[in-house]
């Protein structure tokens, strides 16, 4: 059977433009907010992750590494702000406001914690040195002076309505610039500006409604004149909002902004850079976005940095901090991590090449880009390739106009996989790489044959071990499951799938199939250990290059301790004696995934190759973050295929032999379509007995 797959290592690409990478940093989990500081001549990231606050020194933009965390309760919210050698870290865990001294940022030490509130959802610190907790309990916002930043002072604070907390009353997000605090209410729909001249006693100035009732006004930026406020939404098509509000009296909505994709994405949060006119904004499923302010009735888009293909409402971009003396921009990605970014730059825009049938198509392959420069002149675009991706090439692309840069290349191999990425500089010596966070993109050129393809929809003898109390895995048609009512997250998420991957299929293997309700996603989880699926052995030894994909489903994100338990998936080349990770990863995605993977950068490939997929919920003694995650996997269409096959007429097992064996098989395909160039072996278009004759005699005049 032939096959024409596009090969994708991760869905994981990246997009831009004026706005380039500078280096990136996973945590092994989902991340939250971000913060950052610039203390003794050095640049520092904190991050927020599910149970912890990671301490990053980015001095060197290029090489940031981890200094330190601050432990705490899991909680996939936490923000985080600086003040005068001091780090404060809130969360909607109850572990109120913790206070972190970095007077040595190699050895941060917590100090003291605010335990006036349980939880919170923000804080802020202003220029004048006050802290502010928004989203606790008892009172809409919290105001504590840090003139001594290690002991902060409750001076003041704010309710709506009477000395009591609201719906209408309650701030999600704020900014505080020229002692008015900016608060976007975001369950009524609300903005309010607050007069907090007196810390002790702020004062309501206005109050105004913008235009949707429920979840929708998420966080506020204001413009250095004040004469106009931004407000995004956060929510099916939530986007940028501009409000004239020069006159309290009369407050108008004067310009909206969005993506292209806005009907299902959303705005997150926003930040005016001072001195610049340009509102930056992380926009979720869109990364991290630039606008030009300096006249906001006509605002437009001047970069943007793209982290994932991810789709959904809370994917992708948490928060971006814009004020680094070195003008860099760090940018917290809720499944990848820490992103180290630079507006300006040369950009890249790159179509992937699609796999090339070489019965169909011509062996050219058209590589095309369009390059450009924010400062400077584009000096030269190359391309670069491989065939194993271990000997590499270069070519100059030629200019085209407008941007266009293009080449065209042939091979002298088939049915291969063509690794590639291209680079750009320019007269800065400033340069850029697409892809930006993979190190390659691949495609087929040529065919890639089935050495194993496996959809279980027959049944299978592959096997499972376990020592989980529920949630196995086991072989059948899923029945899903949805998880309700998790906190910002309004609508109903699939957290079990309830179909399988195969076109034309039904079945797969999945962790737990009982027949529960759908809105009940805790009652056949993996729970309470770990449950291991396991291939049958195969026989690679005489293959030169072997291609594994499969298609994978795991969710960790919901339950107790969100994102916590590990997806592993492993190869073994000596009978299951000795294990190599293929896959380890506390992140998770809800839907069909595919991953692949070649071989020979794992293993040696031998007749004993094995792997086996591993979905676990553990408790690691001494680790309040671990275990009670809600986990479910599933995994279908597995294969393995063969790279580098040069056609081998009779050959019909693909082992670059004619033997008895290839014998067999063609009888058997007499009967059948498959396989039929290979077999038929005296080209006169009819598979019978004289294709059999003639392979027989081939075989013979071998021997």
């Amino acid at each position: 059977m032939k096959i024409f797959l596009f090969l994708v290592f991760s869905v994981l690409c990246s997009e831009s433009y004026n706005m380039q990478l500078l280096s990136y940093m996973s945590f092994g989990q989902d991340c939250a907010d971000i913060t950052g500081f610039y203390q003794d001549d050095r640049e520092f990231a904190v991050i927020g992750l599910q149970n912890a606050a990671a301490i990053v020194d980015i001095t060197d933009p290029y090489n940031p590494f981890e200094i330190d965390r601050i432990e705490g309760s899991t909680s996939i919210w936490r923000d985080l702000k600086y003040w005068n050698r001091h780090v404060y870290i809130g969360t909607e865990a109850d572990d109120g406001i913790k206070v972190v001294s970095v007077d040595d940022p190699d050895n941060p030490i917590l100090v003291n914690t605010i335990t006036d509130v349980d939880n919170s959802h923000n804080i802020h610190v202003d220029s004048d040195g006050y802290l502010y907790i928004v989203g606790a309990d008892i009172n809409d916002i919290w105001i504590y002076s840090l003139l001594d930043p290690g002991n902060p002072e409750l001076v003041g604070t704010w309710n709506l309505q009477n000395g009591e907390t609201s719906s209408q009353g309650y701030c999600h997000d704020i900014e505080v610039y020229n002692n008015k605090l900016y608060c976007a209410a975001i369950y009524v729909g609300y903005f309010h500006i607050i007069d907090v001249t007196d810390k002790s006693n702020p004062l309501t100035i206005t109050s105004h409604f913008t235009g949707t009732d429920g979840i929708s006004t998420h966080d506020v930026a204001v413009t250095e004149d004040e004469n106009y406020l931004f407000t995004g939404d956060e929510n099916l098509s939530g986007h940028i909002k501009v409000w004239d509000i020069s006159n309290y009296s009369n407050i108008n909505l004067v310009n909206e902004w969005f993506t292209p994709e806005y009907e299902t994405h959303s705005a997150h949060n926003l930040y005016v850079k001072e001195g610049t006119n340009q509102l930056f904004i992380s926009y979720y499923a869109d990364g991290t976005r630039v606008l030009d302010i300096s006249n906001p009735l006509d605002i437009e888009e001047i970069a943007f940095y793209d982290m994932s293909d991810l789709e959904g409402l809370y994917v992708s971009n948490w928060g971006t901090y814009v004020d680094l003396p070195s003008g860099n921009i760090i940018s917290s990605d809720i499944e990848l991590g820490l992103f180290v970014l630079e507006l300006g730059g040369v950009s890249i825009d790159h179509q992937d090449v699609q796999d090339i049938d070489l019965e169909l198509e011509s062996p050219y392959v058209l590589f095309s880009a369009d390059v450009e420069s924010f400062d400077g002149v584009v000096e030269n675009v190359t391309l670069h390739y491989s065939l194993d991706n271990q000997n590499w090439d270069t070519i100059n692309m030629s200019f085209q106009g407008e941007n266009l840069y293009q080449t065209v290349m042939t091979f002298d191999q088939a049915n291969v996989i063509v690794y590639y990425y291209i680079t750009a500089t320019n007269s800065l010596n400033q340069s850029s790489k697409y892809p930006q966070l993979e190190d390659f993109i691949t495609f087929n050129y040529g065919d890639l044959f089935d050495i194993v393809l496996e959809d279980f929809e027959n049944g299978t003898s592959w096997y499972v071990e376990s020592d989980a109390s529920a949630g196995l895995w086991e072989l059948g048609i899923p029945n899903g499951s949805v998880a309700q009512g998790l906190g910002f997250l309004e609508n109903d998420f699939i957290v079990q799938t309830d179909e399988d991957h195969s076109e034309n299929g039904e079945y797969c293997f999945v962790t737990g199939n009982a027949e529960i309700e759908i809105t009940s996603p805790g009652q056949d989880d993996v729970d309470g250990g770990s449950t291991i699926l396991y291939s049958d052995y195969y026989d690679l030894e005489s293959y030169n290059d072997v291609l594994l994909s499969y298609w994978r489903w795991y969710t960790n994100n919901y339950g107790n301790n969100p994102g916590n338990d590990i997806w592993n998936v492993q190869v073994s080349s000596n009978g299951g004696l000795d294990w190599i990770n293929l896959e380890y990863t506390a992140v998770s995605l809800n839907e069909w995934y595919e991953k692949t993977f070649v071989l020979s950068n794992f293993i040696d490939l031998t007749n004993q190759v094995q792997f086996r997929f591993i979905a676990s919920d553990l408790f690691n003694t001494g680790d309040n973050g671990s275990g009670g995650s809600l986990v479910e996997a599933a995994i279908d269409d597995f294969k393995l295929e063969i790279i580098g096959y040069e056609s081998l007429l009779g050959d019909l097992n693909f082992d670059s032999n004619i033997d008895i064996l290839d014998i067999v098989i063609l009888v058997n395909l007499v009967l059948t379509d498959d396989y039929f160039n290979s077999a038929d072996f005296n080209s006169d278009q009819i598979l019978n007995i004289l294709d059999v004759v003639s392979l027989v005699n081939a075989v013979l005049g071998d021997m």
